[in-house]
């Protein structure tokens, strides 16, 4: 009996082990989210500080989509040639890199260069933690890590917002940083400390289970799935309804808060994060349900339709008190929660040998948005505006100019409902049919690439 109790311990760290290791990708996620979102509450200092327009402060927090978008695919097949521990860490330490370039620039050109480096280094986090769970964890334990490191992901976004907002008022944006400088070390050192590639029990024939792609498979798959017209009908689609998040929760959202509705930074926060909660809650609930259904088009159609709703109010309605901004953007958030199911139907619209893949093409589409509409965004303030410059010699941006500018974002989410009414409904089942069998006849089953939006 006391043998027992004695063994209780090492056999509870024996079991938490694995997600330990799951956790150190989950942090590295949350770092990201939290360098994603970080020009939001900086937009008058960054400005200030390079002397630039709403044009050039769009493409700035662009510069890290320029990277992490077109990362997607091959950052799979990285993590695979050279395991999961060496490069993530590697990875962590690019983004602290990019991040400690950022704070040092003293020019345009410099800052956005740290931007490009933050979004090269962090491609790797979402994918490096699901990697590490097909590894170390059951099968049956894979969803619950994509869905929880997407909870905590956007959760860390809501809390960067909150931070970085006292931070930059009362220490300034550089030093702010600096303490996610520090937390980009520490964590790279915890990566490197904690996590291992493999579990020592594994198999050798389990091993093989997990041969990745070769070039000749992956460019075969990636024919298949650019020459399927609906893989760029869901890409576009899934594009346009995530541009709440790229768009507005990234970079936009508080500006435009505290210009047409006359907010504090701290309430301009505020709400914003209840898009985020509302987003948090719902993506778990919409997918059961949608699995539940067997349908995918009209879960993600319907919910749409009420997040265009709300946001044609929240942006041609002024007057809105903040209890009832408050609720409006918790539901908001909420019916954009069923964007995921943009992913389901890209893994389900390709046959089921490149699925993994396929899913890793649609997150790359739909991850463009911010590259594409973050820039067109800044330029449309800077087209718009008819104010007098200020004193510090750049342009003064009015609640209208903002309300003009923002109106993608609505535009973009009507036009996605409309373009999903061509979808075909998969009922939750993949294709099977692939005229290639001898070329992916060696790939493993478990073949690892992304599922979600990350």
């Amino acid at each position: 009996m006391i043998a027992n109790e004695r063994s209780l311990p090492f056999s509870f760290l024996k079991s938490g082990y694995p997600w330990l290791i799951v956790c150190c990708g989950m942090l590295f996620y949350c770092f990201n989210y939290f360098l994603r979102v970080s020009p939001s509450v900086m937009q008058n200092e960054l400005s200030q500080s390079f002397h630039i327009t709403a044009t050039q402060f769009g493409a700035l927090a662009a510069f890290y989509y320029y990277a992490y978008t077109p990362m997607q695919i091959p950052a799979g097949m990285i993590y695979d040639k050279f395991g999961v521990r060496f490069v993530l860490c590697a990875a962590c330490l690019i983004a602290v890199a990019g991040l400690s370039v950022f704070i040092s620039a003293e020019n345009y050109t410099m800052a956005a260069t740290g931007r490009f480096m933050i979004g090269l280094g962090t491609a790797f986090a979402y994918i490096g933690t699901l990697k590490l769970a097909s590894i170390w964890l059951p099968t049956n334990r894979f969803a619950t890590v994509a869905g929880l490191t997407t909870a905590i992901g956007m959760t860390s976004g809501a809390l960067a917002q909150k931070y970085l907002t006292h931070g930059v008022a009362f220490i300034g944006y550089k030093a702010a940083l600096h303490g996610a400088l520090l937390a980009g070390f520490i964590l790279s050192t915890i990566i490197i400390l904690l996590v291992r590639n493999r579990p020592k029990t594994l198999s050798n024939t389990a091993n093989e289970m997990q041969t990745p792609m070769n070039i000749r498979q992956l460019l075969t798959a990636l024919r298949h799935i650019f020459t399927n017209p609906q893989m760029w009908l869901i890409g576009i689609i899934g594009c346009l309804l995530y541009l709440p998040s790229s768009v507005f929760l990234d970079l936009w959202g508080i500006p435009y808060l505290k210009a047409v509705y006359q907010l504090t930074s701290d309430q301009a926060v505020t709400i914003s994060s209840y898009t985020f909660y509302g987003w948090i809650i719902s993506g778990p609930i919409i997918g059961a349900f949608s699995d539940k259904i067997k349908r995918r088009r009209m879960p993600l159609t319907f919910t749409g339709f009420f997040a265009a709703v709300l946001l044609c109010i929240v942006f041609y309605m002024p007057g809105i008190n903040i209890s009832s901004l408050n609720l409006m953007f918790f539901m908001i958030g909420f019916c954009c929660g069923a964007h995921p199911l943009c992913f389901a139907l890209g893994k389900e619209s390709n046959p089921i040998q490149i699925s993994g893949t396929s899913v890793a093409v649609t997150n790359m589409l739909i991850m463009a948005g911010g590259a594409i509409f973050q820039p067109i965004v800044g330029q449309l303030l800077d087209w718009h505006t008819t104010s007098p410059v200020g004193a510090d010699g750049l342009p003064t941006y009015m609640s209208a100019d903002y309300t003009f500018a923002l109106s993608v974002i609505p535009i973009g989410v009507a036009l996605g409902i409309f373009l999903s009414l061509f979808l075909k409904e998969t009922y939750c089942e993949s294709r099977s049919d692939i005229t290639d069998d001898q070329v992916f006849k060696p790939v493993a089953a478990k073949n690892f690439r992304p599922e979600i939006a990350n």
